[in-house]
């Protein structure tokens, strides 16, 4: 995506906007260094979706994969760089930034047998 990004966040004891807020705060930081550059990096405030139940939480999810396929950038979801599409397919590595564990475990639910 080359003008936003898909995040799927698990909200514990953080409020999701402080959560975005200091995403928001780091990454502007780190780039406006990067690119000696001041000043807004980011056009609008985010946008969320609740994800109340795991059928909708596997829709989202499935969603966030294919949306580089869909938007062109790539012919197969593995070949977007950015995706962790391929850390879910990687299971003898250990989780990096998402928890691949408790989404293969709602996937293995809806299993047929």
């Amino acid at each position: 995506m080359s003008n936003h990004v898909h995040l799927l966040v698990c909200e514990k004891a953080d409020s999701l906007d402080s959560i975005m807020k200091r995403i928001g705060v780091s990454y502007t930081g780190w780039y406006n260094r990067k690119q000696e550059r001041v000043g807004y990096l980011f056009q609008d405030r985010y946008k969320s979706e609740p994800v109340e139940d795991e059928t909708y939480l596997l829709s989202v999810l499935r969603y966030i994969h294919n949306n580089p396929v869909r938007g062109k950038l790539v012919l197969k979801v593995e070949e977007y760089k950015w995706s962790s599409y391929r850390e879910y397919n990687a299971l003898l590595y250990p989780d990096m930034i998402i928890n691949k564990r408790f989404m293969l475990g709602i996937f293995e639910k809806f299993q047929p047998g």
